[in-house]
């Protein structure tokens, strides 16, 4: 049995609020879901956070090893939403090889987790950076 690198498959998307079009500001929690941010956004500039999709992810690389969980949420709304600058958006380069439900699947299982945290760096926020979590 062959596998692939889940980096053939999925793709970084850096898209912007520049126009400030989108008012919904969402973070992810442990539990792999989105939720209302809890942020205190007084006096932020908003144009400089990204604008997530259907059928896209938020990423946030940090504190995997601490919670042993790979914080990774799909989004499944018809309206777009912002995320903090400090997560990324990544989505399957070719809905037709992997859909997206598949991904998420793939990372809701435990030992997707158990690998994260395993190849997390030892650093104080355990952070599972793009190029690890795409090899």
């Amino acid at each position: 049995m062959s596998y692939k690198r889940l980096g053939d498959y999925i793709q970084l998307v850096d898209k912007r609020n520049k126009d400030l079009a989108v008012t919904n500001l969402l973070g992810i929690n442990i539990t792999k879901n989105f939720m209302p941010s809890v942020a205190n956004v007084s006096g932020t500039d908003l144009s400089k956070y990204k604008v997530i999709k259907e059928g896209q992810f938020a990423y946030s690389a940090m504190q995997v090893g601490r919670d042993e969980t790979i914080r990774l949420a799909l989004y499944t709304d018809d309206e777009p939403a912002i995320i903090s600058p400090a997560y990324l958006v990544i989505e399957s380069k070719d809905e037709n090889e992997l859909i997206p439900e598949y991904i998420m699947m793939w990372f809701q299982r435990p030992e997707s987790d158990r690998y994260g945290w395993f190849i997390s760096d030892s650093s104080v926020r355990a952070s599972l950076e793009w190029e690890n979590l795409r090899n």
